[in-house]
């Protein structure tokens, strides 16, 4: 896959869309680190794919690289993002406070 094709730029662009505002709505700061890495790698899997297939990258499934690269390519943004920014900046933690029924873990958040 093309580093700067279209199919590369929209997963970036899925990857950091889903760290700051799609992820922090689905988990809830009171799941574990292990259950918030399983959720975050399930959602890039759908999106990662998702993404491939609205781009066109399945048309004639020829190679399936670009799915698996798809994949990587939303994950890597999306912990980047959420690590580089969305966490940091607190946005990510406001974000899964106001969206979830239970009160943050001490010290989280």
């Amino acid at each position: 896959m093309d580093p700067t094709g279209d199919l590369a730029m929209w997963n970036l662009i899925v990857g950091f869309v889903s760290a700051t505002i799609v992820l922090p709505v689905i988990q809830q700061p009171t799941w574990t680190a292990r259950t918030r890495a399983a959720v975050t790698f399930v959602y890039s899997v759908i999106a990662g794919l998702g993404t491939a297939y609205f781009t066109g990258a399945f048309d004639h499934f020829t190679d399936v690289r670009a799915g698996i690269s798809s994949v990587l390519f939303t994950l890597v943004a999306a912990i980047g993002s959420y690590k580089g920014f969305a966490q940091p900046t607190g946005l990510a933690g406001a974000i899964e406070a106001a969206s979830s029924p239970a009160p943050a873990r001490p010290g989280e958040v």
